[in-house]
């Protein structure tokens, strides 16, 4: 099915392909569409129980992204922008990278 993503905007997409009941905060890949130099854009993780499990911004300075969780928490999780997948954050509330 196809997917439109507005620009300035963040989908977390889960790690899980075969079920649809997993931990949704385990290996999310916050992929990032076409966010402007300057801008910020918010994204949100909803546990299986349909709380939020967490959320935060995503930032972006010239070719550096810098994400911020600022409620709950992520593990094993990354960045993903044009394709381009920035190191895997095992533990943090927030990661930084260059794409």
């Amino acid at each position: 099915m196809p997917l439109y993503a507005a620009p300035n905007s963040v989908i977390a997409w889960g790690a899980e392909t075969e079920k649809p009941d997993y931990d949704y905060t385990r290996g999310t890949v916050l992929r990032v569409f076409e966010l402007e130099d300057g801008k910020s854009a918010a994204f949100t993780v909803v546990g299986s129980d349909g709380n939020v499990a967490a959320r935060g911004m995503v930032s972006r300075q010239g070719g550096r992204y810098t994400a911020q969780v600022s409620e709950g928490a992520l593990r094993d999780w990354a960045l993903e922008v044009d394709g381009q997948r920035s190191p895997v954050q095992t533990e943090g509330a927030s990661l930084s990278w260059t794409a």
